[in-house]
């Protein structure tokens, strides 16, 4: 996974830092990985410390949400397949699957 730099104020407990955490003068505070405690974070900040390396769960989340979506995508098709060729409803079965891929490639 991606590794990212968060604000140390904004995590909440159980957060992993990932990288050695350093105060301003560059001596080493906490070695990685680290699981994050309201103990550590306060005696983090008291120390100078803004920010920290997480891991980007995200990155994930998007490769699980473009699997959904294109399961999402092929059942929309077996079901408008139903509609025959040579219908009039054929544009109308086109015109679902952009409006649905459209709607989902927005939402990422």
């Amino acid at each position: 996974m991606k590794q990212v730099v968060v604000r140390l104020a904004t995590l909440s407990p159980g957060a992993v830092v990932v990288s050695d955490v350093v105060d301003p003068l560059g001596r080493l505070l906490v070695r990685a990985p680290v699981t994050l405690d309201e103990h550590l974070k306060a005696l983090l900040l008291a120390r100078g410390v803004k920010d920290v390396f997480i891991e980007d769960r995200r990155s994930a989340d998007r490769v699980e949400s473009e699997v959904a979506i294109q399961k999402e995508m092929q059942s929309l098709e077996k079901r408008l397949s139903l509609f025959r060729a040579e219908d009039p409803e054929r544009s109308l079965r086109e015109t679902i699957l952009r409006t649905v891929e459209t709607f989902y490639l927005e939402k990422r």
